[in-house]
């Protein structure tokens, strides 16, 4: 039982983090750019705030839909894993904002949140897999000896 109370630690800490830091660098990238909105000349011009809606963004919003309405129905089943594909699903609607409020090289930095959220979603789902299969060996290795 003490061992859920530090996977909820954990999980809701990194999430925490990883939440704010997607709210503040999304805030300060928008303020940029709408800062610098009235350049018509230059690099600039390249990233700019703008709203754009295609095939790829219906796409990806489907797929955070499912994959939300999934990770609701098994929020409790699926504990310690349900965080970590939170994170994968928020670092997904970070990318998702940035593809559909900017334009130009700026919704790199959406994709590169995305595979943050991505790989640090992974590591937890490997490391928590790791140590249940190392537990579940020991419970089998006790009734082993016990027999």
């Amino acid at each position: 039982m003490k061992n859920q109370e530090n996977f909820k630690k954990i999980n809701w800490t990194i999430f925490s983090i990883l939440l704010f830091l997607g709210v503040v660098t999304l805030a300060f990238t928008l303020y940029d750019l709408y800062s610098t909105a009235d350049t018509t000349y230059g690099e600039a011009t390249q990233s700019r705030p703008g709203f754009r809606w295609g095939s790829l963004h219906t796409i990806i919003a489907i797929i955070i839909l499912l994959i939300s309405s999934f990770l609701a129905l098994g929020w409790k089943r699926i504990f310690p894993f349900n965080v970590p594909i939170a994170i994968i699903v928020a670092g997904c609607c970070y990318m998702l904002i940035f593809l559909t409020f900017t334009i130009g090289w700026v919704g790199m930095q959406g994709m590169a949140g995305f595979l943050i959220a991505f790989i640090i979603g992974v590591i937890l789902i490997i490391s928590y897999s790791v140590y249940n299969f190392i537990e579940i060996r020991k419970t089998k290795n006790k009734l082993a000896r016990s027999e």
